[in-house]
């Protein structure tokens, strides 16, 4: 791969004291994202299911652990940022998962449930609690994570097509509820990102052609920035060459 496929993310957006909160933080993007808004001034709150450890690369970065598919912990995790931090400027929900493909037919209820709980109960319970702050203040910036999935009906996808389907559609109904109120709620739309999990799953596949995390974060600091502020009920096409 080459280097500048992989060049860290510039500090394009001035974001400074702004605080954002960024969901699935130990994950392969959502790391990425949180290490760019911490280089662009942002206060940032990353959210793991577990303990992140604390390296050279993540400072600016508090994490605090908790469930995002559990309300009470999304509610309590919600006030305990304003309260400490003052404000509640930007969410940007990443986390998810993909679930290994079976045909509708042999498809457990558990798996299907799972991946709407993992996919798009977290980003319906943190847009809920975040944007009730966030039309309070009469500002703030939701971002979601969609993929590319949710618009093609592939054999053997279908609990993950659906599960992201819902987040598109989650993003637009909450987009139209927020007009006026200063709050833009936009999803970015992925195809399949250059983390290594991907690659282990698809050794043969042409990854020169896959958007990294780095570039995908970029467009994420761009619906967070003030450039934006005239964007919303969007699902933005991240695809790169793929």
């Amino acid at each position: 791969m080459s280097t500048s496929k992989r060049a860290s993310v510039e500090n394009t957006y001035a974001l400074r004291d702004r605080v954002a909160l960024i969901t699935g933080a130990n994950g392969a993007l959502g790391a990425v994202i949180a290490q760019a808004f911490a280089a662009s001034g942002a206060r940032v709150i990353g959210v793991t299911r577990s303990e992140a450890p604390q390296t050279a690369s993540d400072a600016g970065i508090t994490y605090e652990v908790a469930d995002v598919s559990d309300e009470a912990a999304v509610e309590a995790l919600v006030a305990r940022i304003v309260r400490e931090f003052g404000a509640l400027d930007i969410v940007v929900n990443t986390v998810g998962g993909f679930a290994a493909g079976q045909p509708v037919t042999d498809l457990s209820l558990d798996t299907w449930e799972g991946m709407l709980s993992l996919n798009a109960r977290t980003a319906f319970l943190v847009s809920k609690h975040a944007g009730r702050v966030m039309a309070e203040r009469r500002t703030g910036r939701i971002i979601n994570v969609a993929s590319r999935s949710a618009y093609s009906g592939k054999k053997n996808a279908a609990a993950y097509a659906v599960s992201k389907r819902a987040i598109i559609t989650l993003t637009e109904a909450q987009a139209e509820e927020m007009r006026g109120s200063g709050v833009t709620v936009n999803a970015i739309v992925p195809s399949i990102i250059d983390t290594p999990a991907n690659r282990a799953g698809m050794p043969t596949a042409d990854t020169s052609r896959w958007p990294t995390p780095e570039q995908v974060a970029r467009v994420v600091l761009f619906l967070a920035s003030d450039d934006a502020a005239l964007i919303s009920g969007a699902a933005i096409p991240v695809y790169g060459d793929a």
